[in-house]
């Protein structure tokens, strides 16, 4: 069943297009919102196939929003209706809109639009041909479209533009370094979307120079993955948070990595302010070099940072750049977070020294080989001559240790919940209790970065 989401402000007319679209042939999926930016909340949910949208807002007679839901979901056609003809027309079509119907709306001519860009969309499901082999087809034709590649847990877009390759984009990749990832999967089935030509060619090199760097890419992973123990360093699974209405995880002060797609390493930035669904102020990294380049240019940015045992991530565009009195970036307010849970994750390679100490008060020396969120594993190496005492399960315990990025030593409440002893060691596992949010920060971006090391 089709999606299409009806924007409209007015209670009588929205109804009078609701009862159309319900009474249609086609069995539709009816969602309305009375502006753009409630309908790009919804289109951050689920799937949607065609949007109907008044450009008639309350908050003026500009298209800002409905540019903005154009460039955000390039790949869903839009049809535009207007009370004025002439530029204003001519102006909704530049931002996007496959049509512009003007006021009031002639039926028939409305649900003919509607047909042909539904049935476009529902021809397009491809499978079994490789993603490079048909890329080239529409290189040959000349063709303009999207295509949607679902594989396991991600999906990916290809822009193409009069059959070239402009930009492609993963759940956590953009431009170029998106398209390599994309050409190396297998079995993907694609989709055939339509595009408004409303995204920056993120691109710039042929699509045989693509394809021939996809190619030797995979090649070099399969021969590191043919050398690779079976079951190691599965990926987490990405979960997603809508943000529209609300304010999201990120407290003044919190350090965050910034990704430009023409910069080769992350930058860093501290979070300054934000005014919630509208921008977010940071710190400004970047060099005169940088901004000189960016010129003229809303630059996209995939911005990253850890919050109470979850590595964030979400992608944004830069709105403004302030030089006085201090430097500062403006950035846009993400529509939706991507997440993981660092609780999920064990890290073997850890090694950090602490002291275990016991309630009658005794200390063990030794360190921390595995760390996560929620506990941690202890290790004590046995020495000659010295007795251990008694360790118990479910005692409660206090580590302290010094983390790397913190001046002052950690003290951690835990209680014991496993052992197991040999000849040379004892292995303690330990649960965390009470873990203050800024310990729990510190925790989280410390494996954060070693999961960017080993990654």
């Amino acid at each position: 069943m089709k999606t299409v989401v009806i924007i409209e402000n007015e209670v009588v007319e929205l109804q009078a297009l609701v009862n159309l679209f319900e009474k249609w042939q086609w069995k539709i999926n009816v969602m309305t919102a009375t502006e753009e930016k409630a309908a790009i909340n919804i289109m951050s949910k689920q799937q949607v196939d065609l949007v109907v949208c008044d450009l008639a807002v309350p908050v003026g007679n500009n298209l800002k929003n409905f540019a903005k839901l154009t460039s955000t979901f390039p790949y869903v056609p839009c049809i535009a209706l207007s009370t004025e003809d002439g530029a204003k027309r001519e102006e909704a079509l530049k931002h996007g809109a496959v049509h512009c119907l003007e006021k009031p709306v002639d039926t028939s001519l409305l649900l003919q639009h509607a047909e042909d860009l539904l049935e476009t969309d529902t021809s397009g499901m491809i499978k079994g041909i490789p993603i490079h082999s048909f890329l080239q087809m529409l290189e040959n034709e000349e063709e303009t479209c999207t295509l949607q590649m679902n594989q396991k847990n991600d999906t990916g877009l290809l822009y193409i533009k009069n059959g070239q390759l402009i930009g492609a984009e993963t759940k956590n990749f953009e431009g170029e370094e998106a398209a390599l990832i994309i050409l190396g999967w297998q079995e993907a089935v694609i989709r055939i979307r339509f595009f408004n030509k409303q995204r920056k060619r993120q691109i710039n090199k042929p699509l045989i120079a693509i394809i021939t760097e996809a190619a030797r890419l995979k090649n070099e992973r399969d021969k590191h993955l043919a050398q690779l123990p079976v079951n190691k360093n599965h990926q987490l699974p990405l979960q997603h948070l809508p943000t529209m209405g609300k304010r999201i995880p990120l407290e003044i002060g919190f350090r965050m990595k910034l990704e430009f797609p023409h910069l080769d390493s992350l930058l860093e930035a501290t979070l300054i302010g934000m005014s919630p669904d509208n921008y977010l102020i940071v710190t400004n990294p970047l060099t005169p070099e940088n901004l000189k380049q960016m010129e003229g240019d809303r630059q996209r940015i995939l911005i990253k940072y850890t919050h109470r045992g979850r590595v964030l991530m979400f992608k944004s565009q830069l709105l403004k750049t302030i030089p006085s009195p201090d430097k500062l970036l403006f950035i846009e307010y993400p529509a939706v977070l991507h997440f993981h849970e660092l609780r999920q994750t064990k890290r073997s390679s850890i090694f950090i020294p602490c002291t275990f100490r016991l309630p009658e008060g005794a200390e063990l020396y030794g360190v921390l080989i595995d760390l996560n969120i929620t506990g941690g594993l202890f290790q004590i190496k046995h020495k000659k001559g010295t007795n251990l005492p008694q360790i118990k399960m479910n005692t409660r315990i206090m580590l302290h240790c010094l983390l790397p990025g913190v001046k002052e030593e950690q003290k951690i409440n835990g209680t014991i919940r496993n052992m197991k002893i040999n000849n040379s060691e004892t292995k303690v596992g330990i649960e965390f209790e009470n873990l203050s949010n800024h310990l729990a920060d510190t925790i989280g971006q410390y494996l954060y970065s070693i999961e960017a090391i080993n990654s």
